[in-house]
């Protein structure tokens, strides 16, 4: 196994960026009731956005991996643990907490009288999605971040056996954990039930029922890390991306014939490994582009990537104040909560977030 630091690629940003921005339009899709939005063709994929948090947690369990790696080689075992969280909430802490904050004052402002100390509660500890009543009620999409940071603490426990144990320990061990919380949660919250798919939903989505999705980004990430699989990253191999558009297009196609996708209880357990095979080669393909010109070409989609931790926070915010307007037609909504958010995203991370990780960055 390499020791080498943290690798750096690039062209992961565009990707980020694209599934920030596929919420975004999923979610103007939804709340505006969007009917004569396409319903085939490339733009039909927006109609299923909410997949676009997937992919972030295949790049997520790629870009955690490497830091925990790379933490590991620089610290060992038992001292990476401090500096990894560290970055971990310097970087979703501060903006989770802004977020939640002007989201109770401006669009929310019941939950100051209702249920506020246990929201307020949930939602600093990152526990929130773990409740009914407290999963999504302040800012709906930060739902996954009680995911993410419960996989931070994950990662803190089993990163070291993941770096030494072979792949296939990792892989079967991970996804028989995922697949048999997914099968659990199938027999015991029938879809029948009162808000029987939201309760599916919910459930399925806590962190055991995603680490097949994390698990295909630290295996890439171990991967990165081998000799081998450094060259093979950075040469940039011809087959990468028709590979990775076929498997999507393989996922898209499994897909689209369970409209009611709940209801079938093999979709519910073996779908999202699926779509992690399919995000983890189009991570794999994103980690072979980088060519000076491609880098110059794509410096934009890089950016919405930067910023896309905040473009995934701040669009609920603005899309349910312009809901407001009754007026209002999704086609007009669409771009003005594309721009609104963008800006605020961009805000956000020159004035709040970066500069809070560079003070961190700092004092350690």
């Amino acid at each position: 196994m390499s020791t080498k630091h943290f690798i750096y690629f690039p062209s992961i940003d565009i990707l980020r960026g694209f599934a920030a921005l596929s919420v975004v339009v999923y979610h103007v899709i939804e709340h505006f009731d969007w009917k004569t939005y396409p319903a085939e063709g490339p733009l039909v994929w927006f109609r299923i956005g909410w997949m676009g948090v997937d992919l972030f947690f295949v790049i997520s369990g790629f870009v955690i991996g490497l830091s925990a790696f790379s933490e590991i080689a620089k610290h060992g075992t038992t001292g990476f643990q401090r500096p990894f969280m560290m970055r971990r909430f310097a970087r979703i802490v501060p903006l989770h907490y802004f977020t939640c904050l002007l989201f109770v004052a401006l669009v929310l402002p019941q939950v100051l009288f209702e249920k506020f100390w246990p929201n307020l509660i949930t939602h600093a500890l990152f526990v929130h999605n773990l409740f009914p009543n407290f999963h999504g009620a302040i800012n709906g999409p930060n739902w996954s971040l009680g995911t993410e940071m419960q996989f931070y603490v994950l990662i803190v426990l089993v990163a070291p056996w993941i770096r030494r144990t072979n792949f296939w320990a990792v892989l079967g061990t991970f996804l028989l954990v995922a697949w048999t919380w997914r099968y659990g949660c199938t027999l015991l919250l029938p879809t029948q039930a009162e808000h029987g798919v939201w309760k599916l939903f919910m459930m399925s989505t806590q962190l055991p029922g995603m680490l097949d999705e994390f698990v295909a980004g630290l295996l890439l990430a171990k991967l990165s890390r081998t000799e081998r699989g450094a060259l093979l990253m950075r040469s940039s191999p011809v087959w990468s991306i028709p590979l990775a558009a076929t498997a999507v297009w393989f996922a898209l196609t499994l897909y689209w014939p369970f409209a009611k996708y709940w209801d079938f209880p093999f979709m519910v357990i073996f779908y999202r490994t699926v779509l992690a095979t399919a995000c983890v080669l189009v991570v794999f393909s994103a980690c072979t582009l980088n060519a000076d010109w491609w880098l110059r070409l794509t410096a934009p989609l890089r950016y919405l990537g930067t910023i896309s931790y905040g473009i995934y926070l701040w669009h609920l915010p603005v899309l349910l104040t312009l809901k407001d307007l009754p007026w209002l037609e999704p086609q007009r909504a669409l771009p003005v909560v594309l721009i609104l958010t963008v800006c605020l995203a961009s805000v956000s991370w020159h004035f709040f977030e970066q500069p809070l990780m560079r003070r961190l960055e700092k004092n350690h």
